[in-house]
């Protein structure tokens, strides 16, 4: 009787520690690829695992047509679905699978877009908004890893002395889609930033590059960007690279930092071509811990591993002099 006594609390011990884990949010790794931007594995309809882009300035989570086909998923709606982000404005096949699992989570019958194929070394796909939203989102990245919360969750105990700055939602005028902002100063002039950790550089339109004192006229003879990257800064003259640039959010500062300028075409789609705007982007944010509260429109930076790109970085061989 002693035996099969102690045999019963040993089980009940072990049942209820496996309830514990089961309450327990769960991690998982993420990564830094793509030319810099943050990777982390997803299954869909536990197939999988997929290399998904961790993306706050996309409308929608995204897989490519590959993966598409691997999972023989089937058009899910008769009119294809607008999508923002990704640089573009595109109009997709929908797909709805049945479930989408990361970090522990299930997210159960989301409509997806599929993006055409553009290389055999790229990603599997984008996670958006309508995932990353639902949750109270912690980027370690001194464990690099990502952990997703229930929306009401207040921050952790272990993360009570990170910084916070307000996290703003915008929606768009055209269509009921809303993506978020910072209230950033460059060089102590106050501009709009989108918050966007699919973006690798952070960037100014020129109506804020002007506010800074930088004259587009002074730069149009520089002519358009490359080719290779007008996918991100457009066809438009100037695009240029300024140094020495001073970025802060309510008291956290990035000095002597480098942004690039640019009416690149991300500013038209996410409507904020007619007002100085900025793109927030890994570049600067990408060595931060993150607590991103979309209940509670805050954001958390917690430590910094290493130090984001600053303005002794070479300049690309393309960018004015003046400004590097």
């Amino acid at each position: 009787m002693r035996r099969v006594g102690a045999l019963l609390a040993f089980l009940a011990l072990t049942l209820a520690a496996d309830r514990a884990r089961a309450t327990l949010p769960a991690e998982q790794p993420y990564r830094i690829d793509y030319h810099g931007r943050l990777v982390t594995n997803v299954t869909i309809n536990g197939r999988g695992p997929f290399r998904f882009l961790i993306d706050t300035a996309s409308s929608r989570s995204l897989m490519f047509e590959h993966v598409r086909k691997a999972l023989n998923l089937a058009r899910s709606q008769p009119d294809q679905m607008t999508v923002y982000g990704i640089n573009d404005v595109a109009e997709v096949m929908p797909v709805k699978p049945d479930r989408l699992d990361i970090a522990g989570q299930n997210v159960s019958a989301i409509t997806m877009g599929v993006l055409p194929e553009i290389g055999s070394n790229g990603p599997d796909g984008i996670l958006g908004l309508d995932v990353l939203a639902r949750y109270f989102v912690i980027l370690n990245r001194a464990a690099m890893t990502i952990r997703l919360l229930p929306p009401d969750t207040s921050l952790p105990p272990a993360y009570a002395g990170w910084w916070g700055t307000e996290l703003t939602p915008r929606p768009l005028k055209k269509l009921p889609v809303q993506f978020w902002y910072l209230k950033t100063q460059f060089n102590d002039v106050g501009v709009n930033s989108l918050f966007d950790l699919g973006a690798d550089l952070t960037m100014l339109n020129w109506g804020a590059a002007e506010r800074l004192g930088a004259r587009k006229s002074h730069y149009s003879k520089y002519g358009p960007p490359p080719e290779m990257v007008q996918d991100v800064l457009g066809k438009e003259a100037p695009a240029v690279r300024a140094n020495g640039v001073s970025v802060r959010l309510s008291g956290k500062e990035w000095a002597q930092q480098a942004v690039m300028i640019a009416d690149a075409p991300i500013f038209t789609y996410f409507e904020l071509d007619e007002h100085p705007s900025a793109i927030m982007g890994l570049d600067l944010l990408g060595n931060n811990s993150l607590a991103i509260d979309f209940a509670r429109q805050r954001l958390y930076l917690g430590p910094t591993v290493g130090s984001p790109a600053r303005a002794s970085d070479p300049c690309p061989a393309w960018a004015p002099a003046r400004l590097c």
